[in-house]
C-alpha cells in the first residue's frame, strides 16, 4: 500500500470486511428458452473435492426457480442445469437473482451479487484473450510446417507478449478484487499461464488480506509447498522413462490398461468433472483429438472423480469420445502417487514404445508437438 494514512482505521475496516457474517442465502431467477429440467445449487469445496448439492428444484413452467442454502463464509457455488452448462455463484449477497436465456447463455444477467458479476465479467475478458493466444499457437504450428524461421521468430515474440498480457491482466484483477472467493477462483484460472512462484505471491497477498478465509489459507499453503518442491518442467523425472502402468475400469466397468495402447502416441489426460480449468480446456482438447485421431494418436482420460454419475455427465456434456477410466477415489487414486502430480489438469504424452516424451501440455502445445511428430 503506497499511502500510510490512518493505518489503524484501515486495519479496522479490513477486519470488518473479513468478519462479515454469512449464513442463509437465496438464488432465484428466470431461465428462458429451456425445457423442463432440474436445477441444482452446489457448493464447490475449497479443498478441490466433489461439488456438494445443497438444494434442487424443477424449473417451473414459466421458467422461474428458487434455491436456498447456508454458507459459513464467502465461497464458490455452482448453479447447475440438468440439460445445460453451469454458472458460478458467490454468496456475497443474501438474495442473488439471475436471468438466463439458454439461446444466449453467456450473456446471463446478475443482481444482488457483485462477486458473481465479477466472475462473469472476468471470464468474458479472459476467454477473449485466451482465444487470441490459441490462434497464435495455431499460427506457430503452420509456420513450423512451412519452416519459415523469420516469421516464427515474430510469432514467438507475439505469443510471449500475449502470455505476459494475460498474466498482467489477471494479476491486476486479483489484487483489486474485494472478494476472497473471487480472488481464490481467479488464482486458479491464472495457474494456466503463470509460474508457481508468481501464483504463490498472489495467494500469500490475498490470504493476508482475508486472514480468516479458509480457501485462501489452503491455497497459500499449497502453492508455498509447490514453489519449494516442484522441479522445473524440463527436469520432470518422468521424461524419457517408461510410463507407469495404469489399469482401471472404464465407464462400463471393463478393465483398460495403458499398455494396451502400445504402438500409438497416447496423451494420458488426468482430469475431473469438478475441475473448472479441466472443463474449460476440454473443447480445445477435443479439437486436437479430431485433428490427429487418424494419425496413430489417441487420448486416455483418467478421472479423479468420486461420483460416477458426475463423471459420466461431464464426458457426455463435453463430448469426450476417447477412452475413459477411473478408480473413483479422487486424490486417493493410485495414479496420483505413480505420476507424482498435485494438481489437474495434468497430462503426459507417451510415444509408441511407452516412453514419456512430454508432460503438462496445454492443448495448443500438444497440437504443436503432434504437428512436429506427424509432419
Amino acid at each position: 500500500m503506497k499511502k500510510i494514512i490512518l493505518p489503524f482505521l484501515l486495519a479496522i475496516l479490513l477486519l470488518a470486511c473479513q468478519e462479515k457474517k454469512h449464513g442463509a442465502f437465496v438464488v432465484s431467477g428466470l431461465v428462458t428458452n429451456a425445457p423442463e429440467q432440474k436445477i441444482l445449487l452446489q457448493e464447490i469445496p475449497f479443498a478441490g473435492e466433489q461439488p456438494i448439492t445443497l438444494d434442487s428444484a424443477t424449473l417451473k413452467k414459466n421458467g422461474t426457480f428458487e434455491l436456498r442454502a447456508m454458507g459459513k463464509e464467502e465461497g464458490l457455488y455452482r448453479l447447475q442445469l440438468e440439460k445445460g452448462p453451469a454458472i458460478l455463484v458467490v454468496n456475497d449477497g443474501k438474495s442473488i437473482r439471475l436471468r438466463i436465456d439458454m439461446n444466449h447463455f453467456r450473456q446471463y444477467q446478475v443482481e444482488g451479487s457483485e462477486a458473481t458479476l465479477a466472475i462473469h465479467n472476468l471470464m468474458e475478458d479472459y476467454q477473449t484473450k485466451d482465444s487470441t493466444l490459441y490462434q497464435t499457437f495455431i499460427l506457430l504450428d503452420s509456420l513450423q510446417k512451412q519452416k519459415n524461421d523469420s516469421a516464427m521468430t515474430v510469432a514467438l515474440g507475439q505469443r510471449d507478449l500475449q502470455v505476459k498480457g494475460i498474466n498482467s491482466f489477471i494479476s491486476d484483477f486479483i489484487k483489486k478484487s474485494p472478494s476472497p472467493a473471487v480472488k481464490y477462483y481467479a488464482i486458479g484460472l491464472a495457474s494456466r499461464t503463470m509460474q508457481t512462484e508468481e501464483l504463490k505471491n498472489l495467494a500469500i497477498a490475498s490470504a493476508n488480506d482475508f486472514k480468516e478465509h479458509s480457501g485462501l489459507a489452503k491455497l497459500k499453503s499449497l502453492l508455498t509447498v509447490q514453489s519449494a518442491t516442484a522441479p522445473p518442467a524440463a527436469n520432470d523425472p518422468l521424461i524419457n522413462k517408461q510410463a507407469p502402468e495404469i489399469s482401471l475400469p472404464d465407464v462400463n466397468g471393463k478393465m483398460i490398461s495403458l499398455s494396451s495402447f502400445k504402438g500409438k502416441y497416447v496423451l494420458v489426460d488426468f482430469w475431473a468433472s469438478w475441475c473448472g480449468p479441466c472443463r474449460a480446456e476440454n473443447p480445445k482438447l477435443v479439437a486436437v483429438y479430431q485433428k490427429y485421431k487418424d494419425k496413430n494418436f489417441t487420448i486416455l482420460g483418467v478421472s479423479l472423480d468420486e461420483e460416477k454419475e458426475y463423471w459420466l455427465q461431464a464426458i457426455k456434456a463435453d463430448q469426450l469420445t476417447w477412452t475413459h477410466i477411473s478408480e473413483l477415489k479422487k486424490w486417493e487414486s493410485k495414479v496420483v502417487s505413480d505420476y507424482g502430480f498435485d494438481g489437474i489438469p495434468y497430462s503426459v504424452l507417451i510415444d509408441p514404445s511407452g516412453k514419456v516424451i512430454a508432460t503438462k501440455l496445454r492443448s495448443a502445445e500438444l497440437d504443436q508437438q503432434l504437428a512436429q511428430i506427424f509432419k
